[in-house]
């Protein structure tokens, strides 16, 4: 795509059309008047054009190379990995980054800029080829002349085991931020922070930035055994086993005043039984004021559903972060798509893509069953 968006020809019009292009999508809206991800335009005789609201200026994600700052074990099988990158645009909670092995070594690796990447490119760990993988950012953090950038994995397969090898000097390719992010209520002052196993990630950010806000935040962290939670425990304040209040039980979450209630599956640390349970309890036990609470989770999609639902049943403002598989992660193969309700549509309903529409949708949006 790129390749053909800069190609310049004798007289240099494909060129010129293409920036042109990439300028004048970022003005258009769907009808729900979201900007549209990606849209083709044709000059009489020319080839297709494709250009992308991500283009646009103000939202230009880049990709670089990204050198290892730590990689730490954290608990059983999950790791905070921290990169250095020496540019990267404005990002907030929410959004994610794109990583895969930079070149290997006696190959050419530069920064590139937007307009050169192809988004579907494929980079190699080893001899096996290897498609980005997308993770949230857990946190961010920016200096005169580098930002640093945070994410936690768990060691599932391939690509996480390509994760687990890093040391400190290496480098990885990043591409980011992409997605939306989640949004933040000036007119609501408590917030409730849902994760479910390696949902957690986005949350900590999320925590920072609704502390700097102002808010009141409770975090529900559910995992299946204390061994799985990539948190730091204080040993002054225990979770609740009841789940009816929090406690500043986590370093991450309580530098930024921020109570959690833990759950775990096998009733090793916290309450017994699933987030959704948990949530339950403490809302029976601290009823909030409906109209000055807004949810938040990420997790399995089987949980997200059961916070979504119970949110949307007492009229409770709540945004899932969903997860998708995703090949680019920026539009291009259409492969991430997440079904929601749209009344617009003749049908009730339409597809939207996670990664660009995404990953944060409104929670009675997502149709957790296709229609048939």
């Amino acid at each position: 795509m790129a390749e053909r968006r800069r190609r310049e020809s004798t007289n240099g019009r494909d060129s010129v059309f293409g920036y042109a292009a990439d300028e004048a999508v970022a003005s258009f809206r769907d009808r729900r008047q979201l900007p549209i991800p990606e849209v083709f335009f044709r000059a009489d005789g020319e080839p297709n054009v494709i250009a992308s609201s991500l283009t646009h200026e103000s939202r230009k994600p880049s990709l670089e190379s990204a050198g290892v700052l730590n990689n730490r074990r954290v608990c059983r099988d999950h790791y905070r990995l921290s990169l250095r990158v020496d540019r990267f645009a404005e990002a907030t909670p929410g959004q994610f980054v794109h990583l895969c092995p930079a070149a290997r070594d006696g190959e050419a690796y530069r920064t590139w800029s937007w307009d050169d990447v192809d988004a579907s490119e494929v980079l190699h760990a080893g001899d096996v080829p290897m498609l980005r993988r997308a993770y949230s950012i857990a946190a961010l953090r920016r200096a005169a002349n580098a930002v640093e950038i945070d994410i936690i994995y768990r060691v599932v397969g391939k690509g996480t085991r390509w994760l687990e090898t890093l040391q400190v000097g290496d480098d990885v390719s990043l591409l980011g931020p992409l997605g939306n992010a989640f949004p933040i209520r000036r007119e609501k002052s408590q917030a409730w922070l849902v994760s479910g196993g390696v949902g957690l990630p986005p949350m900590l950010w999320l925590a920072e930035a609704l502390h700097a806000a102002r808010k009141s935040v409770t975090a529900f962290c559910g995992v299946q055994s204390a061994d799985l939670l990539a948190l730091t425990l204080r040993g002054d304040a225990p979770p609740d086993r009841t789940a009816t209040r929090s406690a500043a039980a986590a370093e991450e979450f309580a530098a930024f005043d921020t109570g959690v209630v833990i759950s775990t599956d096998d009733g090793s640390l916290g309450f017994r039984g699933h987030i959704g349970a948990a949530l339950h309890a403490f809302a029976e036990s601290n009823p909030p004021k409906t109209d000055d609470l807004v949810v938040y989770t990420c997790g399995p999609e089987r949980m997200m559903r059961f916070v979504a639902e119970f949110c949307v049943a007492r009229n409770i403002e709540c945004h899932v972060c969903m997860e998708r598989a995703m090949a680019c992660g920026t539009g291009m193969c259409q492969s991430c798509v997440v079904p929601v309700r749209e009344q617009a549509d003749a049908v009730g309903w339409r597809y939207r893509l996670c990664c660009t529409d995404g990953p944060i949708f409104a929670a009675g949006d997502v149709l957790w069953e296709r229609p048939a």
